[in-house]
């Protein structure tokens, strides 16, 4: 009797420990929370840190999250940013050279209607608290602006990608920012303004090459939708431009990856002489040229597009993608597979049977793959799904080694919700643009209590505006022949304004003028 219940408690031992190790995969991640995935890294702890958007009855994003988990996916806090009562949403997130986050998005904080909402840039401390935070204006718009990317260009300086540009959407819809180590912008450069064969320009990703470039990934029209690409040096001047054409009719690009020095690869859709989009890979080199393209699924499929991208090996990629064979443009499947440098499927897997592309794809320290992606289950709410597979896509194990996270913070980091008061508001014409940095625009004297007396350079059709820090124009007049205008500033409120040059109804130039 003794021997047998000894052998019980065997028996209940190693069961327990096969169950504690088992598969567990995919965490769902969101419970009565409407959630949504931007963007996924592995953390320097071999944790995941995921930037997110909460949304609100409505379908708008009310808040933006960064959320840990450890190795296995558990959620260990989450930092919510916002109040409620006004629009924020993050793109990216990624981790700084000093381990700080850095973060991408918009903010309708300083907007009179709530769901209009600015470029947002966020740092935060190793602990997750806000060490800066920047917000770009727009005056005379009545859209959304967005910031969608950062990247860190070096220890102290910045780079972020902003979707459209104010009143200027319909001319200026991809931008570069630099930003300073303290998030100050040092300059703005408006992209794809030389090419005027190419419209309704998008930047869906953006990438710091090996030889310290910008290439901008997205989409453009040019007689139809084509993968648009963009290559910068690292002061915003365009190298080169293409769209795709070749014999494929339509298309678009979303994420890009570099896999050998100067050879790019992206994912995306693309289209022949039918009504039907389908997940496709595009190569393409150094130069602009583009070199192969591949639709993953054939072209017998009744539309899909692919989206996240990552290098697994010198041979293959991971990508995630949806397609569908019903004209019901509500059924379809959402998908990953491995894939050659080719675009042939060596292995693939059903995620689950929603029209959906999945959102993200990292290769981890040990080889494994990471697939995120939100799904509206049951008509309940939208959550975030988690898998991490092998890299023959069947589900990975639990870890049941013990890890330390957050290590290089001194305490322990707690969730919370914190009201962002951003200390850097900057209206977006204030920035110099690029190149323009030393155009001549004096005020005299700044600050001012009762006029002022406003200088520039003439030139053809020049006004000046003077916006308060909402944003709003406050005072404007024709620039004359002389390039001198004098302003009575009496009755106005104390506080900061800018002063800006527009020539052809063109920005020039700003400075601020602090009126006491």
């Amino acid at each position: 009797m003794k021997l047998f219940l000894i052998y019980i408690n065997i028996l209940a031992y190693f069961t327990f420990s096969l169950c504690a190790s088992s598969q567990n995969w995919p965490i769902i991640i969101g419970d009565n929370t409407d959630i949504n995935n931007a963007t996924l890294i592995e953390d320097y702890d071999k944790g995941y840190l995921l930037s997110n958007w909460i949304l609100d009855n409505n379908g708008y994003s009310k808040y933006g999250s960064i959320l840990k988990t450890d190795i296995n996916g558990s959620v260990l806090w989450e930092k919510t940013f916002g109040n409620g009562n006004y629009t924020v949403y993050f793109s990216s997130a990624r981790r700084t050279k000093d381990n700080s986050i850095i973060i991408s998005g918009s903010i309708g904080k300083y907007d009179n209607e709530v769901y209009l909402h600015d470029p947002l840039f966020l740092k935060l401390n190793v602990c997750g608290e806000v060490e800066w935070c920047t917000v770009l204006h727009k005056e005379g718009s009545n859209g959304n602006d967005y910031g969608i990317r950062i990247i860190q260009l070096d220890s102290n300086n910045y780079i972020g990608m902003i979707k459209y540009y104010g009143s200027q959407v319909q001319t200026v819809r991809i931008s570069l920012v630099k930003l300073d180590g303290f998030g100050n912008p040092v300059w703005i450069q408006n992209l794809a303004q030389e090419d005027s064969t190419v419209s309704n320009e998008e930047g869906y990703d953006l990438l710091l090459t090996t030889n310290s470039n910008l290439l901008v990934a997205g989409q453009g029209m040019r007689s139809a939708l084509r993968p648009y690409f963009i290559l910068c040096n690292d002061e915003g001047d365009e190298l080169w431009n293409f769209a795709w054409e070749n014999e494929l009719w339509s298309g678009a690009s979303d994420r890009v990856v570099e896999k050998d020095s100067g050879i790019f690869y992206a994912s995306g859709a693309g289209k022949f002489n039918n009504n039907y989009f389908h997940p496709a890979l595009f190569k393409f080199n150094s130069n602009g040229q583009g070199e192969y393209y591949k639709l993953l699924l054939g072209d017998s499929i009744r539309g899909g597009g692919a989206c996240p991208l990552a290098i697994i090996n010198d041979t293959s990629f991971a990508i995630g993608y949806n397609w569908g064979t019903d004209p019901n443009p509500n059924y379809g499947n959402s998908e990953i597979s491995v894939i050659d440098t080719l675009g042939n499927i060596i292995y693939s897997r059903l995620l689950i049977e929603q029209v959906l592309v999945p959102d993200n794809i990292i290769k981890t320290y040990d080889g494994k793959i990471v697939v995120t992606g939100d799904y509206y289950i049951n008509g309940n709410n939208w959550d975030i799904h988690f898998w991490k597979m092998n890299d023959q896509l069947v589900d990975d194990s639990l870890y049941s080694r013990i890890f330390t996270y957050d290590s290089l913070c001194p305490y322990s980091i707690e969730s919370d919700t914190i009201d962002l008061n951003c200390g850097i508001f900057v209206d977006i014409n204030d920035i110099p643009i690029n190149g323009n940095q030393f155009q001549q625009l004096s005020i005299f004297p700044n600050p001012s209590s009762d006029y002022i007396s406003i200088e520039a350079i003439p030139g053809t059709n020049c006004e000046i505006k003077i916006l308060n820090f909402l944003g709003k124009t406050v005072h404007k007049v024709e620039l004359p022949d002389t390039g001198k205008v004098l302003c009575n500033t009496m009755g106005w409120n104390k506080g900061i304004y800018i002063v800006s040059l527009f020539c052809q109804h063109k920005y020039i130039c700003s400075k601020k003028l602090i009126v006491n």
